[in-house]
């Protein structure tokens, strides 16, 4: 019977409510389920957990192998990772829709894309992976989009207006700059959309990409979240900002004003969704703090 960390346990619940609580009561089952299916041994939850069950295992078919169990908006997981190459996303060896369960291959030697020391190495690593992970969207839809998922933040934060009655100005800027990039027609791909430096490990092959979220939206939103991490080693210093989004812009080949806005409104979706799901003050504060700092450079005339 596995144990979850009681930080684990607020989390999914501030999330997901009772639907959470009933995830977590089924988990252990279903890894029992599984354990015995495969015969897996040595089951241990990794150390840093989100808001998916994941643990490392030992499968006498296998070798060294992550389970995964995805939370309760999570089954896009499945869906995505299975039309990516075993040359950038670890290897599904089994997965379940049902039990939303997926056996993956274990990366070695696993360090994730932060060891890198220089800007331009995370950058050219990001650029490459990104690129080989697009999936040109096609017209039958299975997978969520950026723009249902945004269209509800905005809905949650219009209906809450006390909790975001100080920012609204800024959300107002987000919702046009978003509506200012769907007028451009960009082709729309299904996108990894969480390709930040902790998702990116480094296999023995090369670098490959984890936790895709799998959603519809244009390109230059898979930027945001790996921009988003970098801003973390700039001190929120504009000179260094700009350093950052103009080198993402000669790399990945977008405009450097649509990087900075999609940056922008994605980051006020950031705040509204940690609202949503009670984050710490601090947390929510210091995402506030990144978007007056970038509204600061955007250029609106």
């Amino acid at each position: 019977m596995l144990e979850f960390p009681e930080k684990f346990r607020t989390e999914v619940i501030n999330r997901y409510g009772t639907e959470g609580q009933t995830w977590l009561n089924q988990s252990n089952h279903i890894v029992q389920k599984y354990a015995k299916k495969f015969e897996l041994e040595n089951i241990k939850l990794i150390n840093d957990l989100s808001v998916n069950l994941v643990m490392f295992a030992t499968s006498s078919k296998w070798g060294e192998v992550v389970i995964k169990i995805g939370s309760p908006s999570s089954k896009q997981e499945i869906k995505i990772i299975k039309q990516y190459s075993e040359n950038y996303a670890p290897k599904c060896y089994y997965s379940n829709l049902e039990d939303n369960i997926m056996i993956l291959e274990k990366l070695c030697p696993g360090y994730s894309l932060d060891h890198l020391e220089t800007l331009k190495e995370r950058i050219n690593v990001f650029c490459n992976l990104s690129n080989h992970l697009l999936i040109p969207a096609n017209s039958k839809k299975t997978f969520l989009t950026f723009d249902e998922l945004f269209t509800k933040d905005l809905t949650f934060a219009k209906e809450n207006y006390p909790l975001f009655k100080d920012i609204l100005w800024m959300i107002d800027i987000a919702k046009n700059l978003y509506e200012k990039m769907q007028k451009m027609n960009l082709p729309k791909f299904i996108l990894h959309d969480d390709l930040h430096h902790k998702n990116i490990l480094k296999s023995e092959i090369g670098w490959k990409a984890i936790d895709p979220h799998g959603i519809i939206g244009e390109r230059v939103i898979e930027s945001a979240q790996f921009l988003r991490a970098e801003l973390k080693h700039t001190n929120l210093e504009k000179h260094k900002i700009d350093n950052i989004i103009s080198l993402m812009s000669k790399y990945y080949k977008e405009d450097k004003q649509l990087i900075l806005e999609t940056l922008y409104f994605y980051t006020i979706r950031k705040v509204i969704w940690q609202t949503k799901i009670k984050a710490d003050s601090e947390t929510i504060s210091y995402f506030i703090t990144v978007c007056k700092i970038l509204f600061e450079m955007l250029d609106l005339n």
